[in-house]
């Protein structure tokens, strides 16, 4: 008799095992909107994933900030309230500085530019997640970050003075505005309306597509297409969790997030130029800045870039690398912003 019972609590302990094996639930919290084209795609990827998995792995979203702040999100993947979320570089700013290294203020001139670097640096940048834990299915292209004010901004000159939004933690971005001699102002996402509404802010550079879901338009005026930065988000799953999952579900999980991850950076693309359109529809003015004014300021943040490097915001060796691809590219295709669309 006893050693039926051992059998049975054997058996059991087996069968809970697998049970949980069999069910692994993967929260995610992200800033999305729970309307927006992402969270759509995330959906679809959700829903192929438990079908592929015949329901072994299940995806479950927290839309539109609901578990708070990014940095309340890595909080609690860290303690295991969450095991992933949708995030900026600069939310990795500290325990990853080098995935930052494509949203150097000024550094491309074009769409083609960045498609060719990150065709080379993609990879490194997700083994370098896995370096620190996470897994990551690609990165989603936001667009270029435009300028947007209440004042035409055409030059450099124009903007000096000028309080200039930043998000919280954005160290690269904060050193850039000072050294071309800006006032840059650190906020939470969700006091930038206010901010503008009341004059605490004068300017924000955001991808066109961003200021329209967060409504910010509303409280400028003009919209200087100048190819300021290159934004991007991703998604970053804790391993600890991914270890519950076997070989077989976690290659499902890694080939259907990959394929959301292509689909939304193929689709910011053409939500970027329907932003571009849709602010000039409402009445917000566009601006020219002066010929070469591009070129005069990305020759000061050519310095800056360096000296944050040798800081270490970022590596030197990843900064030299991208710079010789950016180089090479436009020794092969003709430099200049005309190469292809900001």
């Amino acid at each position: 008799m006893r050693n039926t019972m051992m059998c049975l609590s054997a058996l059991l302990l087996m069968c809970a095992g697998q049970l949980s094996l069999a069910q692994t639930q993967i929260k995610i919290a992200t800033l999305a909107p729970q309307n927006s084209s992402w969270a759509t795609e995330f959906r679809a990827g959700a829903k192929e994933v438990e079908e592929r998995t015949d329901g072994r792995v299940k995806l479950k979203f927290y839309w539109g900030g609901a578990q708070g702040t990014e940095s309340k999100v890595l909080q609690k993947i860290k303690i295991g309230q969450l095991h992933g979320g949708t995030f900026s570089p600069t939310d990795f700013q500290s325990q990853y500085p080098d995935v930052n290294i494509y949203g150097l203020p000024f550094f491309f001139e074009n769409q083609d530019e960045v498609d060719y670097v990150r065709s080379r640096i993609d990879s490194k940048l997700r083994q370098g997640f896995q370096d620190l834990g996470f897994q990551t299915y690609g990165f989603a292209g936001g667009g270029f970050a435009h300028i947007l004010s209440n004042e035409p901004i055409r030059t450099h000159g124009d903007m000096k003075g000028k309080k200039v939004w930043l998000p919280e933690g954005d160290l690269i971005s904060y050193e850039a505005m000072r050294a071309l001699q800006l006032a840059p102002v650190q906020l939470p996402v969700t006091d930038v309306l206010t901010g503008l509404q009341t004059g605490l802010i004068d300017i924000v550079a955001i991808p066109p597509v961003v200021a329209l879901a967060l409504q910010w338009h509303t409280k400028v005026k003009y919209v200087t297409r100048i190819p300021v930065l290159f934004a991007m988000g991703f998604m970053v799953i804790d391993e600890r969790v991914l270890r519950k999952v076997s070989a077989e579900d976690k290659q499902v999980l890694d080939e259907v997030l990959s394929d959301v991850y292509a689909r939304v950076d193929a689709g910011s693309r053409a939500e970027g130029e329907n932003a571009v359109d849709a602010l000039l529809g409402i009445g917000i003015q566009d601006i020219e800045p002066l010929d070469g004014e591009f070129e005069r300021i990305r020759e000061t943040m050519e310095v800056t870039n360096r000296e944050l490097a040798r800081k270490g915001l970022f590596s030197v060796e990843l900064l030299d690398e991208m710079q010789r691809y950016v180089e090479e590219y436009r020794s092969e295709h003709g430099a200049g912003a005309s190469g292809g669309s900001p």
